[in-house]
């Protein structure tokens, strides 16, 4: 039987508010204020729902720019509006109360100077009223998840260890060691959390041991999600190294995201990450962590974007698995989670074990440790097995070919085994392949290659974007239209229907000495070059045509025709050649990167042409029925300015 404890006031909870100075107050907009077009340069973070606590009306905002103890904070409604001093300015937050009797609703916020005003952004003011609980023996956090004032019962609420539902009051309550810090709601669908910069807010932090704490939850409606898009976004290594200009390229593909979304605006679009966001072996030389990735991935403009953890998002500068995600946990949020978009149930997980100890080693292996399991089983309790999963993680499940890569793959596929589909969407390899077992065990696995390429040297070296397979540097598009599933692969700066590269093996010659220096050693020659370029290297007249169909899977079609024949295609394992020159070429060369060589891909293709000098028609055709093509004029160039 459960022991009930004394009758807790929320009441609590407010008296860990600072109190604000005296001259703090509201009152009516001043009289003559107009417009809303200027600008003071003020910037600071406005939630979308701003929680009130009732009898304690106050709140800290934080930001780069802050107002002056001069300026006015103004609220307008469409039948109320208020003045509010700001009353207190410390370091880079500042303290503003509210009356009595401000009313909850929408409000537009303005920062008011001198007669002329500036547009803030909208939010959503939410009063916290001082409900009575009854809290169990032995619970240490607890609250409320709600809708405005409407509670909404059955969302899933976790610390990472435990896992449990509110009630028909929204009411929840878990007795947890706050390990974590934070607590976190897998969020319903229907429902959307408020967004600070591009993080939506489903966790706050829980950090006082012996105290009990309240986390509140509102969310705000989101009709229309069962259909909707989600951009997945690999392998950033975000370091703010100029050696290879990762933040100018980086830009470039936030600007190539705006354009999506522009084209798509009135679409429900969300993303998230696939690990590698930062690069930890330079965080402390480049002083490049968690806040400038925000920032600079705040260049995306109006999208929510969830994270998942990669190795190199751990602080292996400290030992063991849980200390390395201390900074990840305190900036980003949970390392592993769950949220619900429409019909779909997405989740999250940490597959990086770290086994360093924290004395300059790096060591770590992909690899669910039992906390991540056991709370994905209690998670998925509350998921009905007709319901479709779509799972990130870092590193991948399966190998591009199909064997299993995580080391306790087993123990992963027999939790999630029964679900109607399970989509695995991963990240690590900086290539892009794909796994197919829906028709065995009802898996899909998309290895979505890197947004940095690789490691953003292609593109400082020869313009041209290329992950080590030669696939392009992009992201994946899910389109979800109910449980059912569409994607893409989307070069970044080019168009979604570019999917494959042709090379004439007849233009190709890529003997070491007509492309490196004649200083470079033999050793450095065989270690980087050799064994990458020997289905290369020596001229050849075969009349060879190789295509490059990097987002590949077995029900794609590729039919390649010559003066109206059809040539029989062959699969085959290659090196990209352009990959060969726009990386490992320029990195000899100049003396510089060469320790991330051109992997071996199986997503490539073969034609024997009758001639050197036929025109070849390609044709490719997805597993959606999505056509490519193009006319290969013969011979064809192979060069850096060529492809670019």
């Amino acid at each position: 039987m459960k022991i009930k404890t004394v009758m807790r006031r929320l009441a609590l909870l407010a008296a860990v508010f600072l109190p604000f100075l005296a001259s703090s107050s509201c009152n009516k907009p001043d009289p003559g204020q107009t417009g809303g077009n200027e600008d003071f340069g003020i910037r600071f973070t406005l939630p979308e729902v701003l929680e009130l606590m009732e009898g304690s009306l106050e709140y800290t905002f934080t930001g780069e720019k802050l107002p002056k103890y001069s300026d006015k904070i103004v609220l307008e409604a469409s039948d109320a509006a208020f003045t509010c001093s700001v009353a207190e300015i410390l370091n880079n937050d500042f303290k503003v109360s509210f009356p009595e009797d401000i009313l909850p609703g929408d409000y537009t916020v303005y920062v008011s100077r001198a007669g002329s005003r500036q547009l803030v952004g909208n939010t959503q003011i939410v009063i916290v009223k001082k409900e009575e609980v009854v809290l169990e023996n032995g619970t240490t956090v607890y609250g409320f998840v709600k809708c405005g004032s409407s509670p909404i019962s059955g969302v899933v609420v976790s610390d990472g260890y435990n896992v449990v539902a509110t009630d028909e009051k929204g009411f929840w309550q878990m007795k947890s060691d706050k390990a974590n810090k934070y607590v976190f709601i897998s969020v319903p669908s229907g429902y959307k959390v408020s967004t600070k910069g591009v993080l939506p807010l489903f966790y706050k932090h829980v950090d006082k041991k012996g105290v009990v704490e309240r986390a509140d939850f509102y969310l705000t409606e989101d009709s229309g999600q069962e259909t909707h898009t989600m951009l997945f976004l690999g392998d950033m290594h975000l370091a703010g190294r100029s050696a290879n200009d990762d933040r100018n390229q980086f830009y470039r593909f936030t600007a190539d995201v705006n354009t999506y979304l522009s084209e798509h605006s009135g679409e429900k679009t969300y993303a998230i990450t696939l690990g590698d966001m930062t690069w930890d072996l330079y965080w402390y030389e480049m002083h490049y962590v968690f806040p400038e990735y925000l920032n600079d991935i705040a260049g995306i403009e109006n999208l929510q974007i969830f994270q998942t953890i990669g190795n190199h998002d751990h602080d292996m500068n400290s030992a063991g698995d849980f200390s390395t995600v201390v900074r990840y946990k305190e900036e980003l949020g949970p390392t592993y989670y769950s949220f619900n978009i429409g019909k779909v149930h997405y989740i999250a997980l940490d597959d990086i074990q770290c086994t360093n100890t924290g004395s300059g080693d790096r060591d770590y292996k992909s690899y669910l440790v039992q906390e991540v399991l056991d709370w994905l089983e209690k998670d998925l309790s509350y998921v009905p097995k007709n319901m479709p999963l779509v799972i990130t993680m870092h590193a991948p499940l399966y190998n591009d070919n199909g064997t299993e890569s995580l080391k306790n793959a087993s123990a992963l596929l027999k939790i999630i085994d029964g679900y109607s589909e399970v989509h695995f969407v991963t990240g690590h390899t900086h290539k892009v392949y794909n796994v197919d077992k829906l028709g065995s065990n009802k898996i899909y696995e998309h290895n979505s290659g890197a947004v940095c390429a690789t490691w953003w040297w292609t593109g400082k070296f020869s313009g041209i974007h290329l992950c080590q397979d030669g696939a392009p540097g992009g992201y994946r598009i899910m389109e979800v239209n109910g449980t059912d599933f569409k994607w893409q692969f989307k070069p970044t700066g080019k168009s979604p229907n570019v999917q494959f590269r042709v090379y004439d093996r007849n233009a190709i010659d890529l003997t070491a000495s007509k492309w490196l220096s004649t200083d470079i050693s033999s050793a450095e020659i065989k270690q980087y070059y050799t064994s990458q370029t020997s289905q290369w290297a020596g001229a050849s007249s075969d009349n060879y045509v190789y295509i490059n169909v990097w987002d590949y899977d077995p029900s794609w079609q590729i039919e390649v025709t010559e003066n109206g024949k059809s040539l029989k295609v062959d699969k085959v394992s290659a090196y990209d050649p352009l990959h060969i020159i726009s990386y490992i070429v320029p990195g000899l060369n100049k003396n510089s990167s060469k320790g991330f060589g051109t992997r071996s891909t199986s997503h490539f293709f073969r034609v024997k042409a009758s001639s050197a000098t036929s025109t070849l028609s390609v044709k490719v055709t997805d597993r959606f029925g999505r056509t490519y093509a193009e006319t290969v004029e013969r011979p064809k160039e192979f060069s850096i300015n060529a492809y670019k």
